[in-house]
């Protein structure tokens, strides 16, 4: 069911009934979908390329968030590891700042701050 859903959002053919369903399996769902996505930080992946991939994955996530604001609890695993990398990609790229978190209405938000060569 999670896979369907997740195709018929990455083409825009969502519906509301589309997001009634058992969400019981989403944390699995989504680390399964960062392991296919191969989100890793290994010298063949550029972090700016890891970085966009995991906010596609946020956006997914806060689309269901919008509709199920009762999901965070089957995610805490998968968003364990996303900050893990996401402070990794921030040391990489240069960020000063990291700020990742959940809010409701919004979903998950993912920050980056740098210092601006004057």
């Amino acid at each position: 069911m999670l896979d369907q859903l997740y195709e018929k959002w990455k083409t825009g053919n969502t519906t509301e009934n589309d997001f009634i369903q058992d969400y019981t399996d989403l944390g699995k769902f989504m680390e399964k979908l960062y392991e296919e996505m191969k989100i890793t930080l290994e010298r063949d992946l550029k972090p700016y390329d890891a970085y966009f991939k995991i906010l596609k994955l946020n956006n997914f996530v806060n689309s269901i968030m919008a509709k199920r604001p009762d999901i965070v609890d089957l995610l805490s695993r998968w968003f364990q590891k996303e900050k893990k990398d996401l402070d990794a990609i921030a040391v990489k790229i240069g960020a000063l700042y990291l700020d990742i978190g959940i809010s409701f209405p919004g979903g998950i938000n993912v920050s980056l701050t740098f210092q601006p060569q004057l």
